[in-house]
């Protein structure tokens, strides 16, 4: 009986004591998750308040005028220009806002595992700021999930996109579940368009695409 007794007590301190350790270790891993984050955003901040630092308002007119008549040639050119500049920004494309899910998140250029551990990621095939912008991010677990409520976005709600090149207001129009094997998704438009992309719990098949 004292064997049996003392079996139990050892049996439930280990228990305890593994717990304990999850719990710590999970702790520490959102917190390590909280900071990195931060920082990327801080960073994205520094980048989009360069376009605001060196573009007074004329010149922000131009710019807009610019673009309405740019070229497929001149548009292929810019987005050349943009991915040398992420180089030169550490990989972070900009942020992007979405007011009524209470998110603010820094883009990363790519949708690596490390990249989406820590920010919102985007899809190498697809436009940077002219076209298709295609954007990937978590809905649950460990990691950065930003993307974990855009199931409760509608038709009509707005998505505010930031980089150093400028700031693009986007509006829902269409909600729709794919494949995960669906890639035109990603495929270039014509117009400007933003594509956000997620996983849908319980559908390791299905992807929510906004």
């Amino acid at each position: 009986m004292l064997k049996r007794r003392t079996f139990k007590r050892f049996f439930s301190v280990c228990v305890s004591v593994i717990v304990l350790t999850c719990m710590l270790i999970y702790i520490y891993i959102q917190n390590q998750n909280y900071k990195s984050q931060k920082k990327l955003l801080n960073l994205a901040d520094n980048i989009i308040n360069e376009n605001i630092v060196n573009f007074n308002s004329k010149e922000i007119s131009k710019k807009e005028e610019c673009e309405e008549n740019e070229t497929e040639e001149g548009k292929e050119n810019k987005d050349i220009v943009i991915i040398n500049k992420i180089d030169e920004n550490k990989n972070i494309l900009g942020k992007i806002k979405i007011s009524k899910i209470g998110v603010e998140a820094p883009i990363l250029d790519g949708t690596t595992k490390d990249i989406l551990k820590i920010s919102v990621g985007h899809f190498l095939n697809s436009s940077y700021w002219n076209g298709n912008v295609a954007l990937a991010s978590h809905n649950r677990g460990t990691y950065a999930h930003y993307f974990e409520n855009i199931n409760k976005l509608n038709i009509g709600d707005e998505i505010t996109y930031q980089t150093k090149f400028g700031t693009r207001i986007y509006t829902i129009d269409e909600i729709e579940k794919i494949s995960e094997e669906d890639l035109s998704i990603l495929e270039n438009t014509k117009i400007n368009t933003m594509t956000l992309i997620t996983c849908i719990k319980n559908s390791p098949n299905l992807r929510l695409c906004i």
